[in-house]
């Protein structure tokens, strides 16, 4: 990876007047992110645990500051009948030195009361796994994907431990730092019998079907090339798959469009909704077709591990469902 792919940006990308949510002084590398059925944002911080909000045409809020428990944020989703916000806080940010090392805090799940703020829970994950993305069912089960042992984990509803939902060979990645990383971005389809996943360094997708009785199935869907990076998903309204491409040999961030459930055989089109983001992590869409995204602006600290200046400004971008 060269400075001058990581760096550049596209002066055909696709997001050039997309609106941005400029986020406050001093929240970096921004990457869970939820809304309310109101249009309430929730934003959290992979760095520093902090959870912000922002109701529509208000500023953004402090909803959690961080702490000892909750020191990252990976994925927020909001599980609205139950009032919580859960979210996955690994210790990560040793991905972006240049030995690829993690930190020695204990993965977990957490989940914030929407209203206070409180944490109301901590669910640790398995020993030698990585927390990384969540879906919500509508039960409000919840399943994670695991980075590092190449799974699924469920969360029964109001469960207190982790168990693996479906483990298979083809979710293993191997490689250097990040290029190390299996399973990362998760969706559930609207119609709750099907999971979509996606593994960061070998850039595959899959679609796991979930059967009542039956043991779940795996299948990998089949597209035109490897997906670069792969990352935040989520289905929109209209039953196709938005996922993101964090792009790091590039630089050239992506939001696609993959209609994975439609009929028909051979390879899945890529549909590009926009390019140039900088290091995309994820996303969340309203049920009118609005998509929200963090852009993490990872580039420099990839390059140059920690001792890279962080952006002096870090932002979330919107597009309309005309885009």
């Amino acid at each position: 990876m060269s400075p001058l792919s990581c760096l550049a940006l596209l002066s055909a990308s696709l997001l050039a007047a997309t609106p941005r949510l400029p986020l406050p002084e001093g929240f970096t590398y921004p990457n869970g992110i939820a809304h309310a059925e109101d249009g309430t944002l929730y934003v959290g911080s992979v760095s520093s645990g902090r959870v912000l909000q922002r109701k529509p045409g208000g500023t953004w809020q402090v909803l959690f500051p961080g702490s000892d428990e909750v020191f990252s944020v990976t994925s927020l989703r909001l599980d609205a009948p139950r009032g919580l916000l859960w979210g996955t806080s690994p210790d990560v940010m040793g991905l972006l030195r240049p030995d690829g090392s993690l930190g020695r805090r204990p993965h977990r799940l957490f989940a914030l009361d929407v209203r206070t703020g409180k944490v109301r829970r901590i669910i640790p994950i398995p020993e030698g796994g990585l927390g990384n993305d969540i879906t919500v069912a509508p039960d409000g089960g919840l399943y994670v994907t695991d980075s590092s042992r190449a799974s699924v984990l469920y969360l029964r509803p109001g469960g207190e431990r982790l168990e693996t939902f479906v483990s298979d060979a083809r979710f293993q990645a191997q490689g250097p730092g990040m290029g190390n990383i299996g399973p990362a971005g998760i969706a559930l389809a609207r119609d709750g019998g099907t999971l979509a996943i996606n593994t960061y360094g070998p850039g595959r997708l899959f679609l796991i079907r979930l059967g009542a009785e039956a043991a779940p199935t795996v299948t990998e869907v089949e597209l035109p090339r490897r997906l670069e990076n792969p990352d935040g998903m989520r289905f929109a309204p209209d039953g196709r798959l938005l996922v993101l491409e964090g792009a790091v040999t590039s630089g050239d961030g992506r939001l696609l469009r993959i209609d994975v459930l439609g009929a028909g055989r051979g390879p899945k089109k890529l549909e590009v909704l926009a390019s140039g983001l900088e290091s995309p992590v994820n996303l969340t869409v309203s049920k009118e077709g609005r998509i929200w995204i963090t852009e993490a602006r990872l580039c420099e600290r990839l390059l140059r591990g920690q001792e890279a200046q962080v952006p002096r400004e870090f932002w979330v971008s919107v597009l309309s469902p005309a885009e």
